[in-house]
């Protein structure tokens, strides 16, 4: 019997900054926190774990022109360019006779109310929801595909002929649909998936390899670790879904390769402060397999959405998850 090989893989969420930084800074730093938890980790996963980075152009540099970057990090370009064309404090200073603005009378609470509101709706709404409705077209959906499946595949790369594959995952906010749809085209039965079709050229036979690898068993979900989920909201983006939802059905975790055996292989957390990060575990026909978390990541919104990388709960759990699904057991 063949020794598991374990594989972690990493994947960030929106970035509602209109500098985003690195997040291999970040990624370390949660790796250190997992390993101070569970130090036989580093035995585990003696490669410790592979970081995607997508979305971000790091750093921005305008010296570049935009068509020499790739399609996914422009992103960041065009967001904050849209950002300063609407934000409220640059509309009112537009003196143009067709720019009209309302002098308003209000209590004494509600510009602080107002001063919250625009900031959400300038930071995280258009910068970190513009990177949710980007990966929801049919253009974006390829583009930030090609950019973290590619990263994945290539570390993968290394392993293609080993039998016992564990596959982790530990994905953030829109990160956690990007390591979702990951595996449901890998584990899916009877699914083509897009990604396999020519335009994707090595990665595409990449894929549909470890695809295969799923098929036969090869490769295995060892564990998937989910922050501030949006699959809530993703799962009306295809009509299937939808009209199975309509009719009170639940979905299939074994299409992401969570098969009933009664162990957890999935732990999701959410903050209630978060309006960005949702329950999910509720959506699934997977009581036994799947186990979710309230957490405390902070009271303002945006912190309670990028906090999660260092509340001890998630940190705690996400180690045992780790543990409990990597030692060879099934």
């Amino acid at each position: 019997m063949s020794t598991p090989v374990n594989i972690l893989v990493i994947i960030h969420g929106m970035v509602p900054h209109p500098e985003p930084k690195s997040p291999f800074k970040l990624y370390q730093e949660f790796w250190d926190a997992l390993l101070e938890e569970e130090p036989e980790l580093s035995q585990v996963f003696p490669e410790s774990f592979i970081g995607v980075e997508w979305g971000q152009e790091l750093p921005i540099n305008f010296s570049i022109p935009s068509s020499e970057i790739r399609n996914d990090q422009r992103l960041t370009r065009a967001q904050n360019f849209v950002n300063q064309r609407i934000r409220y404090d640059e509309v009112v200073q537009d003196s143009h006779p067709n720019n009209i603005i309302q002098d308003m009378d209000f209590p004494i609470l509600t510009p602080l109310v107002r001063k919250l509101v625009v900031g959400l709706r300038e930071s995280i709404i258009t910068r970190g929801c513009g990177d949710v409705i980007y990966y929801s077209s049919e253009d974006g959906e390829r583009e930030v595909r090609r950019a973290v499946y590619g990263q994945v595949l290539e570390k993968l790369e290394p392993y293609h002929e080993a039998k016992d594959v564990r596959l982790h995952l530990m994905g953030h906010s829109l990160g956690v649909t990007l390591t979702h749809d990951f595996l449901f085209g890998l584990f899916a039965p009877n699914h083509q998936p897009g990604f396999c079709e020519k335009d994707f050229g090595e990665d595409g036979k990449r894929f549909e390899k470890w695809r295969q690898k799923a098929q036969k068993k090869e490769l295995k979900l060892g564990s998937l670790s989910s922050t501030a989920s949006q699959i809530p909201m993703f799962v009306m983006r295809k009509q299937k879904l939808v009209d199975m939802l309509a009719e009170n059905k639940l979905l299939d975790p074994s299409n992401i390769g969570i098969e009933h055996t009664n162990q957890v292989k999935w732990k999701l957390f959410y903050d209630v402060d978060d309006i960005l990060g949702f329950c999910t575990r509720r959506l699934y026909n997977a009581p036994d397999e799947i186990r979710e978390y309230q957490v405390d990541c902070g009271d303002n919104p945006g912190d309670a959405h990028n906090g999660y990388w260092k509340n001890k709960t998630v940190i705690k759990q996400t180690a045992n998850l780790l543990m409990s699904n990597a030692a060879g057991h099934d």
